[in-house]
């Protein structure tokens, strides 16, 4: 199965990268920029805090994927605090395209306790005015942490303005992703599941399913999935690469059958391919509300 992976890398390899110093740079902006999304909710509200920090073409699911501009335009705010920080991120090379993932929780008033956990993860775009905007944002519930959960550190005397570099448009390497997907995809429907994720998975990979902890992994994802006897069946709705070519994520729906799991679910995969190898950075399955 390998193969498939170092085949379809050799489709597309870009040489638009930054160099090692200046992707330090851009990936503290990109995560400064998730804190200041988190802060402006608390001072303005989440409908609000969204509105600034989506692109025009920002998808969420509500409950299925919606643009989230247009969706969230039509809606009230809503009283209550959501509260959340990045405890992890991955940045292309071609700093343009990278995603966080972190704790979340919500509160009605800010001095009363939590009545809601979660975890989220979001992919960000560098935008032609130097600023990061998010593209597609999901997230799953659980209970309340038992472990404290370390936050991204940042330098926020370093989060000016970027030069813009544009993820890739190109139908040929969008089609790669898409294939990448795809072929997962496909192993799963057809039962090869432990395999599967095998090929796949690194000490980084985070799996997000509705009602647990993040899996963090190999060995944890690996006893997660062990015994599954269920069935996947997927549909790939759309997703985006980056200039590198070495990170790009697709999101579509799934129906799961025979599982501890059963039901719809929207579902995000973000890929990361670091030495001719697409491995997973970060998997949701977030149920779809009937």
């Amino acid at each position: 199965m390998k193969t498939i992976w170092f085949a379809l890398t050799l489709l597309f390899i870009s040489s638009v990268s930054y160099g090692q110093n200046d992707r330090s740079i851009v990936l503290n902006s990109m995560i400064a920029t998730e804190y200041q999304f988190a802060k402006r909710a608390l001072e303005v509200g989440t409908r609000d805090a969204f509105l600034e920090f989506i692109s025009d073409d920002g998808i969420l699911f509500r409950p299925t994927p919606v643009n989230g501009k247009e969706f969230l335009q039509k809606q009230n705010s809503r009283p209550g605090f959501l509260i959340w920080f990045p405890s992890y991120t991955f940045i292309a090379k071609s700093g343009d395209l990278g995603c966080t993932t972190g704790p979340a929780e919500f509160k009605r008033n800010m001095d009363s306790a939590s009545i809601w956990y979660g975890n989220f993860c979001t992919v960000w775009q560098l935008q032609k005015d130097g600023k990061w905007k998010f593209l597609i944002d999901g997230g799953i519930s659980n209970k309340k942490p038992i472990n404290e959960i370390k936050e991204l550190e940042y330098d926020d005397k370093k989060t000016e303005l970027l030069d813009f570099k544009n993820i890739s448009t190109s139908s040929k390497d969008k089609q790669l992703i898409l294939d990448v997907d795809k072929k997962f995809n496909s192993l799963l429907e057809n039962g090869n599941i432990l395999e599967a994720y095998s090929d796949v998975i690194n000490e980084e990979t985070r799996l997000l399913r509705e009602g647990d902890y993040p899996i963090i992994g190999t060995t944890d994802i690996m006893k997660y999935i062990a015994g599954y006897d269920g069935k996947y069946q997927f549909e790939i709705t759309d997703g985006k690469i980056s200039g590198a070519g070495d990170f790009g994520y697709v999101y579509g729906s799934l129906v799961i059958t025979g599982y501890k799991q059963p039901g719809k679910f929207n579902y995000i995969r973000m890929w990361r391919n670091d030495s001719g190898k697409w491995e997973i950075v970060i998997e949701l399955f977030s149920p779809i509300s009937e």
